[in-house]
């Protein structure tokens, strides 16, 4: 298990079109949401990296991000309001859930990989009704420096939101860009 203290500071990139904070439950398009649609998932990050390179750096052989892509995306921060308790399925932690780095890091493709978010969405369902957690602690698949956050529904007081609809800044894209390999592209 992986605690996130009192008034620690989490992260998440959103498009600038949408609200900061929502619990996706459409239809289990992402790694850690339900597959049946039962309870909703906030992806966060413990810095803004981690959400940064889940949202923008998912095609890691294109090295090249064009700004508008990053332009219409925005930063907001959150607090913890209270201890916030998650399931550890990284490291030792992917033992207890009979998996592998890969088994919860493969890529999805509806085309070419149908399926490929079975493993991790089986687990977080599993995390969910068996545990009173608050959610899951896991490592970026596109940095796996970064710690990410998928956050259950139920825990939806233990953050509050801090800001919301920040423009990511051009200098700090071409630096966290820049250490990956990747390249900034202004048309």
């Amino acid at each position: 298990m992986a605690t996130i203290a009192t008034g620690r500071v989490l992260h998440r990139v959103h498009a600038a079109t949408v609200a900061a904070k929502w619990y996706g439950r459409k239809d289990a398009t992402w790694r850690w949401d339900d597959p049946d649609g039962k309870f909703g998932v906030l992806y966060l990050g413990k810095t803004l990296v981690g959400p940064f390179a889940e949202t923008l750096l998912r095609r890691p052989t294109d090295r090249d991000v064009l700004w508008d892509q990053v332009a219409r995306r925005r930063a907001a921060s959150f607090s913890a309001t209270r201890p916030i308790r998650l399931a550890k399925v990284h490291g030792p932690g992917l033992g207890w859930f009979r998996t592998t780095t890969a088994g919860v890091s493969a890529d999805f493709d509806p085309v070419d990989n149908p399926g490929a978010y079975a493993v991790p969405q089986r687990i977080s369902a599993e995390i969910y009704s068996t545990t009173s957690l608050d959610g899951i602690q896991y490592r970026s698949r596109f940095d796996n420096d970064e710690l990410c956050i998928a956050l259950f529904d139920r825990a939806d007081a233990a953050i509050s939101l801090d800001t919301e609809g920040v423009a990511i800044a051009k200098d700090w894209t071409r630096t966290v860009l820049g250490d990956r390999g990747y390249t900034l592209i202004e048309l």
